[in-house]
């Protein structure tokens, strides 16, 4: 998918930030595809409601996995479990199949190893729970670096209100929103960086470029150095010294 270029929003670079914030579901992890078929297989399995992949691209991407079941929930005409235990259910469903393969390319894996070599303060903001990604990240060797994992049941309220974003800076001891990028792929989710007063980098997949190009200051067709550079050029590659060589 090609990506969008032009002139980054005047007034700062990437050089500029301190801190990265990023989403996990189709962002940090290529797995919003499992995810929209997991959500989907539980609402038909357990609650009788059917969700294709469209609907649950266009309301529920990007919502918090608690916001997604509750919503799901209230359409269920039949007895069915509580959303506790559905959230269990799911989590448990996306543990299993997230075992049998590796979610988090080795491009990403590349952007945060040198995110962080670079001194970058470094977070995830999730509406999936932690149970799900923590997991994921021990078994991507990323851990350590994204120690700090603000997930579904840190906030009061999930994305597009901005609490989650607001929380990860605070955790990294960062006060200037404006030196803050934020990676997403939804638009809840921009709309919630938007809100925490953060620049905004969107991930094409989940949506198209086209569609989140209005919303961000940028978007990249992929999570990986070469992309940045790709849209940021020089800024990057010179100032921050990434290597565009795995292009």
């Amino acid at each position: 998918m090609a990506e969008q270029r032009g002139t980054p929003t005047a007034g700062w670079s990437m050089a500029e930030m301190q801190g990265v914030l990023l989403d996990f579901n189709g962002t940090l992890s290529d797995d919003e595809d499992l995810l929209s078929d997991l959500i989907c297989e539980l609402a038909r399995d357990e609650l009788g409601v059917q969700l294709s992949a469209d609907r649950y691209t266009a309301v529920c991407a990007g919502l918090s996995d608690r916001a997604i079941v509750t919503l799901l929930a209230a359409e269920s005409t039949r007895p069915h479990a509580s959303v506790d235990m559905l959230l269990t259910e799911l989590t448990e469903r996306y543990q299993r199949e997230a075992a049998r393969v590796q979610l988090i390319s080795q491009p990403a894996r590349d952007f945060v190893r040198q995110a962080a070599g670079l001194g970058l303060a470094l977070a995830v903001v999730t509406g999936a729970g932690r149970q799900s990604v923590l997991p994921a990240l021990r078994n991507a060797g990323l851990h350590e670096l994204l120690g700090t994992v603000v997930a579904e049941e840190d906030v009061a309220v999930g994305k597009p209100h901005p609490e989650g974003f607001l929380r990860g800076a605070e955790l990294l001891g960062l006060s200037d929103p404006m030196r803050i990028v934020v990676l997403e792929d939804s638009l809840p989710g921009i709309a919630a960086a938007r809100a925490a007063g953060m620049r905004v980098l969107a991930i094409a997949g989940t949506h198209s470029a086209s569609e989140l190009a209005s919303h961000c200051d940028g978007v990249l067709e992929s999570l990986s150095p070469p992309a940045l550079i790709r849209r940021f050029g020089s800024a990057v590659e010179n100032v921050v010294g990434w290597s565009a060589t795995a292009r």
